[in-house]
């Protein structure tokens, strides 16, 4: 019995050394070997029990991973292993896990590594020559410049200029593309049935289309357009930029006439070449006819 209060005794103390209890470990301590002078070893197991329970507690709470260490917002691409990447009119688009930024994207062509597929000795494709980059929101646009249209092998690696908030991205899986698709894009065309008269208000004509038109060269446009006024014979055509001029507005081009004469005009749009949707030029129209110019008062 004495040996066993010895080892008791040993016990009690590494409770009350490492608990970070204090009074109420000793509380329980006490209680337990109180119990020990009659449950004999069982009661000495129970004992070693406890002390294990709390170093183990202890040990677990320092190894507790910190929350504010784990790089929750890390910039990947946000692709399933094994997805193949379409590639559409020679591009593919490459997703990522956030939005990127957009200085330097020219250059995150070289983050990537690009190879053909299906060959042999082939090199790995040359940045800026055989293909560039640009970012569209969380999307990096890959144009392809060589003639090769087969399929590649992508992958975003050793990352120095891809970067969302200035964070770099991650080293990514190997991609596969599919073969180029080539995907004629649709030509915006004047959504106007034939016979509609174009309304003419304080001098302006809107004209729509069936896409949203690109807005670099806009004021080019009137260039495409032919108007000639009617009711009048001998009449030349109206000088673009000198007798009108022309703007963009979504999907509609605002043409603003900028001569005297007030009555009726016929419009069409003829062998156009500035006016675009996504670069794809538009198709030449029927000719319209606009009503007398309405003048209103804004208050």
């Amino acid at each position: 019995m004495d040996h066993r209060k010895v080892m008791m005794t040993l016990i009690a103390s590494m409770l009350l050394i490492s608990s970070s209890g204090g009074i109420e470990a000793a509380a329980n301590t006490n209680s337990v070997l109180g119990d020990s002078l009659h449950g004999g070893y069982t009661t000495l197991k129970t004992s070693e029990s406890i002390a294990k329970t709390i170093f183990v507690s202890k040990l677990a709470s320092k190894n507790e991973p910190n929350a504010e260490n784990v790089n929750v917002d890390a910039l990947e691409v946000n692709l399933e292993i094994g997805t193949e990447v379409p590639q559409i009119n020679k591009q593919i688009e490459i997703p990522f896990t956030q939005a990127l930024d957009t200085a330097n994207q020219e250059l995150y062509a070289y983050d990537l590594v690009i190879r053909q597929l299906g060959k042999t000795n082939i090199p790995t494709l040359i940045p800026m020559i055989d293909y560039t980059t640009v970012v569209e929101g969380n999307r990096i646009i890959v144009t392809f410049l060589v003639d090769y249209t087969d399929e590649y092998a992508v992958q975003v690696r050793d990352s120095l200029f891809i970067r969302a908030n200035g964070n770099p991205a991650s080293q990514s899986e190997v991609y596969t593309t599919t073969r180029n698709n080539p995907v004629i894009a649709e030509s915006p065309k004047v959504s106007l049935e034939i016979g509609t008269m174009i309304s003419q208000i304080n001098k302006q004509i809107q004209i729509p289309f069936t896409q949203a038109l690109d807005i670099t060269n806009q004021e080019l446009y009137a260039y495409d357009l032919v108007i000639k006024q009617l009711g009048k014979t001998n009449i030349p055509t109206l000088l673009p930029m000198i007798d009108y001029t022309t703007a963009v507005e979504g999907n509609r081009l605002i043409v603003t006439f900028l001569i005297d004469y007030s009555d009726e005009y016929s419009v069409q749009v003829k062998d156009p070449f500035f006016i675009r949707a996504n670069g794809i030029p538009a198709s030449p129209s029927e000719v319209f006819t606009t009503t007398r110019n309405i003048q209103l008062i804004e208050e």
